[in-house]
């Protein structure tokens, strides 16, 4: 087995389908499908345990009651059974060649220790947004500390990489995956592909809609705790842009983004 893919689920019965259909459908064949589900009180399981049924490299995981994406998904860590392992939001889908890519960049070099992509974004009827998420390419070590351009829901990595540094932390519920990627690079590459393998659908229930303030102010400790673990100063400017963005109006902010074409 080349590679677990995780979903969290909580409530995401209407999309949750559609999320493994798009795993299922990848040219990377050698796969198992581990839907975590996180106490959904919808009929998310339901959905999960009919796949299941369907294909058996499905399995479902429940937690038994929400404990949080960052508890649910290393859970998935830990039972999952492949080297290798790649996220999917249960409201997002994957291009039939994302596994193929990204297990293709941490298979060339051991020192790569996460890989994520460009996304299409697309506002819940599927039409097309300006892109909101701010990306960069290749080795994204030098970028990380202004910006996080890998959201989980683009990311595969080295299963024992992630196992070494502790996992997701779960004091994070809306950036944990930002530091993720911070703690992997102080050991490790972490790389972005500049080809669009996956879909992010930017909804009234996405993170960035609903948790704004919250995340951009986990950002902002993320990066004051990485100063702080690395005893340098080094990417203290990284701290201004999100600070900023902390303080400007929301109202401001969405009135800019629709005029962008952007998700709110």
């Amino acid at each position: 087995m080349r590679v677990s893919v995780l979903i969290g689920a909580y409530n995401s019965a209407p999309t949750l389908r559609r999320a493994i259909d798009a795993i299922l459908a990848q040219t990377v064949t050698d796969l198992e499908l581990i839907v975590v589900d996180d106490g959904s009180r919808d009929e998310s399981r339901a959905v999960a345990l009919a796949a299941a049924e369907d294909d058996p490299r499905v399995r479902v995981l429940s937690m038994g009651r929400n404990v949080g994406i960052a508890r649910s998904l290393n859970a998935g860590i830990d039972s999952a059974r492949a080297p290798f392992i790649a996220i999917q939001d249960a409201d997002d889908y994957s291009d039939p060649t994302r596994l193929e890519r990204q297990l293709a960049a941490l298979s060339a070099s051991p020192a790569v220790a996460a890989v994520g992509c460009r996304m299409h974004e697309v506002d819940e009827a599927g039409r097309a947004l300006a892109p909101r998420t701010t990306f960069a390419s290749g080795d994204v070590r030098g970028v990380l500390m202004r910006f996080n351009p890998i959201p989980n829901t683009s990311a595969a990595f080295r299963r024992d990489a992630v196992r070494a540094v502790g996992g997701y932390d779960p004091r994070y519920r809306y950036a944990m995956e930002y530091d993720l990627w911070l703690r992997l690079a102080e050991r490790w590459e972490v790389i972005a592909l500049d080809e669009p393998l996956a879909t992010r659908v930017m909804g009234a229930g996405n993170v960035a809609a609903r948790a704004e303030r919250a995340q951009t102010r986990e950002a902002i400790g993320i990066r004051l705790r990485a100063l702080m673990r690395r005893r340098s100063l080094r990417g203290i400017g990284g701290l201004v842009a999100p600070s900023v963005s902390y303080l400007t109006p929301l109202g401001l902010k969405r009135a800019r983004r629709r005029r962008l074409g952007q998700a709110p």
